[in-house]
């Protein structure tokens, strides 16, 4: 009898073991899907810290990325080449908007803090 209590218990394991690990792929499963759906929306890139936040975003042509300031000082967000991206002074509170049409790596600065950098991937 003892021997088939072991066995039932050590049935009960494997089953919990399995089931724990299904679920932990299945989770991960969500999270990627979840993450390949948020790179076809509109984004939102913080301006705070003298840093923007995330420094870099990847997303579908097509999107709209915003820029909003929440620092106390004003921030532009220019691109490094080209004019793909030209906002003005930002003040605390004021967003800046710019929908990608065209493929492409887009880096950029803060004018007046040039330190504060980011890029903008569009696949």
């Amino acid at each position: 009898m003892n021997k088939n209590i072991s066995i039932l218990v050590i049935l009960i394991l494997v089953v919990a073991v399995g089931g724990y690990f299904f679920m932990q792929k299945s989770a991960s499963t969500e999270s990627t899907i979840e993450q390949s759906n948020s790179q076809i929306e509109d984004s939102t890139i913080t301006i705070a810290n003298f840093a923007f936040s995330p420094q870099t975003i990847t997303f579908k042509k097509g999107s709209t990325v915003t820029w909003t300031n929440e620092d106390n000082v004003g921030h532009t967000v220019t691109s490094d080449t080209g004019t793909q991206l030209n906002s003005p002074l930002l003040s605390k509170g004021q967003s800046y908007s710019k929908t990608f049409n065209e493929t492409g790596t887009f880096s950029y600065h803060c004018t007046p803090h040039p330190n504060m950098k980011g890029t903008v991937i569009v696949e």
